[in-house]
C-alpha cells in the first residue's frame, strides 16, 4: 500500500539503487532523487542515474558535487595512482571504500529532506556490501539518529525523518528478484568500478552483478546491447 508521504532515494546507476528507486515509487506518494560526483572512477554511472531518474518520472533528480572526497587518497575508486582490483570483495574492508562517503551522502540528502519537507531517505544498502563498515544495519540506525538530531524540520513539525533500508538482510540476486517484479529497466543500469563500456567484468561490482543474474536464472540484459 502506497505511503501518502515523500522519500528521496540515492541514485547511482547500479542495480541496487534503480530497485530501490522503483520500489520507492510504489511504497511512497512522492519521490525525489539524489546522486552524487564523488570523483568517482566509474562517474558513468551517473549517465544511468539521469536516464533511471528520467524514466522513473521523479518529482526532482539533484546531482550534488562532492569536491573533498575527491581529494582523499587510499580508495581505489578515487586515488588514480590505485587500480581497481579483480577480485570478490573480501571479508574486511575493500580497497574501494571512500571513507564516509554513506554517512555524507545522506547528511547531504537530509539538506535536501529539510527543505522540501521529505520524510524519508532511501538507500540500497544489502548483505553482501557488509564489507563496508557503511552499508550495515548499525550505520544506517545511527545515521538516522544524528540525521533526527539535526533536522531543522523534525524540530519544526515534531516529527521523524526514517533511512528508509529495505535490503538489508536482502543478497543481491534477492533484490534483483524484487526488481523484475517491478519492471526495473535493468538494461539501463550500470555496475563497474572501472568505468569502462562494456564493463570490466572482473570487478568485485562485476562479479556481483554476474552472479545475482545467474542466481536469478536469468540473462543480464547489458550483455545483449553490449554484444557480448
Amino acid at each position: 500500500m502506497k505511503q501518502e508521504s515523500k522519500i528521496i532515494v540515492l541514485v547511482s546507476g547500479g542495480m541496487d539503487s534503480a530497485t530501490l528507486l522503483w520500489l520507492a515509487k510504489e511504497k511512497f506518494s512522492k519521490v525525489y532523487a539524489i546522486s552524487f560526483d564523488y570523483g568517482q572512477k566509474h562517474k558513468i554511472e551517473l549517465d544511468f542515474a539521469k536516464q533511471l531518474t528520467e524514466e522513473a518520472g521523479v518529482e526532482k533528480h539533484f546531482i550534488v558535487d562532492v569536491p573533498h572526497l575527491k581529494g582523499i587518497e587510499g580508495s581505489a575508486l578515487t586515488d588514480e595512482k590505485i587500480e581497481v582490483p579483480s577480485e570478490e570483495y573480501p571479508e574486511g574492508p575493500p580497497i574501494t571504500t571512500v571513507p564516509m562517503r554513506n554517512l555524507n551522502f545522506l547528511a547531504i540528502a537530509a539538506s535536501f529532506a529539510d527543505v522540501y519537507e521529505i520524510e524519508n531517505i532511501g538507500i540500497g544498502i544489502h548483505s553482501v556490501d557488509s564489507p563496508y563498515p557503511d552499508c550495515r544495519a548499525e550505520f544506517a540506525s545511527s545515521a538516522e539518529a544524528a540525521i533526527n538530531a539535526s533536522s531543522v524540520m523534525v524540530a519544526k513539525k515534531k516529527n521523524r525523518i526514517t533511512v528508509w533500508t529495505p535490503f538489508l538482510g536482502m543478497t543481491k540476486a534477492e533484490v534483483l528478484k524484487t526488481g523484475l517484479r517491478l519492471g526495473v529497466p535493468y538494461e539501463k543500469t550500470y555496475s563497474c568500478y572501472r568505468g569502462t563500456i562494456p564493463p570490466c567484468g572482473e570487478c568485485a561490482t562485476c562479479r556481483q552483478r554476474e552472479e545475482a543474474f545467474k542466481e536469478a536464472g536469468i540473462e543480464d540484459p547489458t550483455k545483449k546491447l553490449e554484444g557480448r
